[in-house]
C-alpha cells in the first residue's frame, strides 16, 4: 500500500477510535491501539508493519517521531521543578522496590521455564520496565501529570527505563560474549551512563548560564531574541532535546530518556516566557494531533494473537501485574503514599508499550528468548497497555469528586497545585 494512503487511513481511524474513547470517559489512547489492532494483521490486515518492508520501516519513523513529541511536550509541562519534587516526595524509594520486585519475579520465572542465566535476567528486566512514553500519555489524558502521583509514577518510569536499558546492555554483552568478562560489560554500560548523567548536568547549567550584561538572564534566552525568523525557537528546542537524545543512544539508552531530560530544561527562564508557550503550543499541536495518535496505532498494527501456548501467556502476564503492582504498592507504602493513591499508584507503574516491544524484538533477535516468549511478551505488553487507564479511571472515579472533575478543579486527595517553573 502506498505510504500516503496508508498513513491517511491511520490518522482518520486512529483519531476518529480516540475521539469515541474520550466521549466514553476513557483514555483516547485506547481507542488509538485498538485502531491500529483492528487495521493490522491481527484482523483486517489492511496495513502491513514489518519494518522490512518500505511502508513498515516509513511507519517507524513515523511512531518514533510521536514517542519524541508526546515527551518532549510532557517533559516542558513537568518541568526541572516537578521532577525536583518528586524526587522528594519519596519516588526513589518506589523506583527501587518497584523495580527490584518484578525483576525478581521475573528472573525466578525465567529459571522455572528453563532459561539459562542472560535469558532469565533479561525476562527480569522485562516485567521491570514501565513505557515512560505510555506512563506520559495516560497521566495527561487524565489531566493528572502535574498532581504527586502523576509526578511519582512519570519519576519512577525514567528511572526504571535508564536501569532497563543499562541492564540491556550488560546482557546483549553477555549473550554475545562482546566483554572479556561481566565485570568488563557492567563497567562499561555504568560508565556511558555515567559520562551521559554528567554531560546532562553541564549543559543544564549552561543553558541557564546568565548574562551580566541583559540583567542575569539565561545567555539562550537573550539569543533567541536576537534571532530574526519566527520559527527559530522551536528550531532551537528540537536541535537541543535532538541531541540530547542522540547522546541518550551513545550511551546504550533509548532516546527518550535523553529527550526527557532536554524538555525539563526547556522552561519559560531559559526560553523566554513567550518563547516558552508557543514551542509548548506548537509541540502539543504536532505531537497530540497528528504522530502521537500514530504511534499508539502502530503499538497495535504490531500485535498478533496467533499465539498456540496460551497457559505461558496468562503466566507471564499474571507475573508482570503482581511484580509491577505489588513493587509499587511496597515501595509507595514505604515512601508514605496511603489510600487509593497508593492503590492507583500501584496500577499506574504497570504499563509497558513500545519499550517493552522495543525490548522483546532485541531478546528475540540476539536468541536471549523464543518464538513462544516473544508472543507472550508481546500480549502482556498490550494487556497492561489497555488495561492501565481502565483502572486507574475505575480507582479515581471511586475517590474522585465527580462535580470537581466535571467543572475541571483540583481535588485535593490528588494533590494537584500549580508548580513553579525555571
Amino acid at each position: 500500500m502506498d505510504f500516503i494512503l496508508a498513513l491517511l487511513v491511520l490518522v482518520l481511524v486512529t483519531r476518529l477510535a480516540g475521539e469515541a474513547f474520550h466521549r466514553m470517559r476513557q483514555s483516547p489512547m485506547i481507542g488509538e491501539v485498538l485502531a491500529g489492532i483492528l487495521l493490522g494483521p491481527a484482523v483486517l490486515a489492511f496495513i502491513n508493519p514489518d519494518p522490512a518492508t518500505v511502508l513498515g520501516s516509513a511507519l517507524a519513523v513515523i511512531a518514533s517521531l510521536g514517542v519524541y513529541f508526546l515527551v518532549l511536550a510532557a517533559a516542558m509541562e513537568m518541568g526541572s521543578e516537578g521532577l525536583k519534587s518528586a524526587l522528594k516526595e519519596g519516588t526513589v524509594i518506589v523506583a527501587a522496590t518497584e523495580f527490584i520486585f518484578p525483576f525478581a519475579l521475573g528472573y525466578a520465572l525465567g529459571q522455572g521455564l528453563g532459561l539459562n542465566f542472560v535469558g532469565s535476567l533479561f525476562l527480569g528486566t522485562g516485567l521491570a520496565v514501565t513505557a515512560l512514553p505510555v506512563s506520559i500519555r495516560i497521566f495527561m489524558d487524565l489531566k493528572l501529570l502535574q498532581t504527586k502521583l502523576g509526578r511519582a509514577v512519570i519519576a519512577v518510569a525514567m528511572v526504571n527505563d535508564i536501569l532497563a536499558f543499562a541492564l540491556l546492555g550488560i546482557i546483549v554483552a553477555l549473550q554475545g560474549a562482546a566483554a572479556a568478562s561481566p565485570v568488563d560489560g557492567i563497567l562499561l554500560s555504568t560508565g556511558k551512563i555515567l559520562i551521559f548523567l554528567a554531560a546532562i548536568l553541564a549543559i543544564s547549567r549552561g543553558l541557564r548560564l546568565p548574562s551580566k550584561r541583559h540583567g542575569g538572564r539565561p545567555y539562550l534566552a537573550v539569543a533567541l531574541e536576537k534571532l530574526r525568523t519566527s520559527e527559530a525557537p522551536f528550531a532551537i528546542a528540537i536541535l537541543i532535546t535532538l541531541g540530547l537524545g542522540a547522546l541518550a543512544e551513545l550511551a546504550g539508552l533509548h532516546f527518550v530518556i535523553g529527550v526527557f531530560y532536554g524538555g525539563l530544561l526547556l522552561t519559560p527562564l531559559s526560553l523566554g516566557g513567550g518563547h516558552y508557550m508557543r514551542v509548548l503550543s506548537t509541540t502539543r499541536g504536532v505531537g497530540f494531533g497528528f504522530l502521537a495518535p500514530v504511534f499508539f496505532a502502530v503499538v497495535g498494527l504490531k500485535v498478533s494473537f496467533g499465539v498456540t501456548n496460551w497457559p505461558l501467556v496468562i503466566l507471564v502476564c499474571a507475573a508482570a501485574f503482581f511484580g509491577k503492582v505489588v513493587g509499587g504498592l511496597i515501595g509507595g507504602a514505604l515512601a508514605g503514599f496511603r489510600g487509593r493513591t497508593l492503590a492507583a499508584l500501584g496500577v499506574g507503574l504497570n504499563a509497558r508499550g513500545m519499550m517493552e516491544l522495543l525490548l522483546a524484538e532485541i531478546g528475540l533477535a540476539t536468541g536471549l528468548i523464543g518464538p513462544e516468549l516473544y508472543s507472550a511478551i508481546v500480549i502482556m505488553t498490550l494487556v497492561t497497555t489497555l488495561s492501565t487507564p481502565l483502572l486507574l479511571r475505575v480507582i479515581l472515579n471511586i475517590w474522585k469528586d465527580e462535580a470537581v472533575e466535571s467543572a475541571g478543579l483540583p481535588a485535593t486527595d490528588l494533590d494537584r497545585e500549580p508548580q513553579p517553573r525555571g
